[in-house]
């Protein structure tokens, strides 16, 4: 398996799920990198009053590490289903609780973080929530310091969910440079060893 793990990009999510679950940070990594695009066209949908859309995508990144812990390769579907839905489950958990708190009277509403109901939706311990919260950390910081500031700018927007052709608008460059942008860094974010 040492062979597999200097090319992260050649390997099944199946199998990144695997070496995740065993800490392997930098299969992680390439996770977040293959799920990113898929987690925030999903978090358009569920837009709800008094959440941006990247607390909807950080919910789903949290959904993708809980996946990427608790997805068993003998079940039947596969790992992108999963995590997906695991996803899609927190996104509808946001929502949920937005609603529950319209219509419970101000007066009534008491913050008990403790009861979280997100922690008995997807069962995953404060640990690793630490964890999680830890390793987008060092990510974040890594692609500041790795990429240009063109492809940060590319890659945030790109996050943000818009097409190719609205980054290239907001940037003001075409949309192969944004291809371009994006290419370079997948190869960058693939050479990481956040281990």
């Amino acid at each position: 398996m040492s062979n597999a793990k200097n090319s992260y990009s050649t390997l099944s999510d199946d199998v990144l799920a695997e070496l995740s679950k065993d800490g392997d940070n930098q299969a992680f990594n390439e996770l977040v990198l293959r799920y990113l695009g898929k987690i925030s066209y999903v978090a358009r949908k569920y837009s709800a009053r008094g959440y941006d859309h990247k607390d909807f995508v950080q919910e789903g990144l949290l959904g993708l590490f809980h996946a990427a812990r608790t997805y068993r390769s003998d079940s039947a579907g596969s790992f992108g289903s999963y995590a997906m839905l695991v996803a899609e489950r927190r996104f509808i958990s946001i929502i949920r609780r937005q609603s529950a708190q319209r219509s419970v009277p101000e007066t009534a509403i008491v913050d008990i973080d403790s009861l979280d109901s997100e922690l008995a939706d997807t069962a995953k311990t404060p640990e690793e929530e630490l964890m999680l919260s830890e390793q987008l950390r060092q990510v974040y910081s890594r692609l500041r310091e790795t990429l240009s500031k063109r492809e940060f700018a590319v890659l945030g927007l790109y996050i943000d969910g818009l097409s190719y052709s609205r980054i290239a608008e907001r940037l003001e460059i075409s949309p192969k440079a944004v291809d371009n942008a994006l290419q370079r860094v997948r190869r960058k974010v693939g050479s990481f060893d956040m281990s």
